[in-house]
């Protein structure tokens, strides 16, 4: 994980702050008594508060909220945004063109938030939804051993020596790479980025590239 961090300047203040509750759980899996399912969970569970947290902040700084339709708006919407990982994205396209969706480390984390849901909504095992066909089942369950290290028996999910720091790979790869996307985003090149997404105040899109 610590090879993985490459130059804060393309990590946001949130970015930087969910790969250190990312490293905590890297140390924490090493420990023989820590069940590697709460360590794959907690991973997801910090990359989806971090992604909100930046959601937010673009919303905030895009100054919609300042405008009469544009707080009815919010107020209305606001909750969708962050409802599922499809809307997430939708939104983040949509409204700020970070374009995440088809990236391997979006198509890979994909795979973390499956399984995710195996252990949450599926108690270790693969839900209703993900086994409603064959074709979608055997596809999983190809995924999550070759992006997890993580087999399927029957629908039991069953975790390697090797699968809870795997998934914490795999999640801070995403963090790299959605970070990275939303700094290279028209709003935060532009002359008024969001700065409190930025690690040093008053740090521009122009010196974040000449540092």
């Amino acid at each position: 994980m610590g090879a993985e961090r490459k130059n804060f300047n393309d990590l946001t203040t949130s970015g930087e702050s969910c790969l250190t509750s990312l490293s905590r759980l890297y140390l924490l899996s090493g420990e023989p008594t820590v069940n590697p399912e709460w360590i794959l969970v907690d991973a997801v569970t910090a990359v989806e508060v971090h992604v909100d947290r930046t959601i937010e902040a673009l919303v905030a700084d895009s100054g919609i909220s300042s405008l009469l339709v544009g707080g009815a708006f919010l107020s209305r919407y606001a909750e969708e945004m962050s409802r599922t990982w499809d809307a997430r994205y939708e939104w983040l396209a949509d409204g700020f063109e970070v374009k995440m969706r088809g990236e391997k480390a979006q198509q890979d984390f994909q795979v973390l938030v499956e399984c995710r849901n195996a252990i949450v909504h599926g108690s270790g095992h693969l839900t209703r939804r993900q086994r409603s066909s064959l074709g979608k089942f055997i596809q999983l369950r190809k995924q999550l051993k070759s992006v997890l290290d993580i087999d399927v028996h029957g629908t039991v999910i069953v975790f390697s020596r090797n699968s809870a720091r795997v998934s914490l790979r795999v999640a801070s790869s995403f963090v790299h790479g959605f970070d990275r996307t939303v700094l290279e985003s028209p709003q935060m090149q532009g002359p008024q980025p969001a700065q409190h997404l930025l690690h040093h105040k008053g740090q521009t899109a122009d010196n974040r590239t000449q540092s």
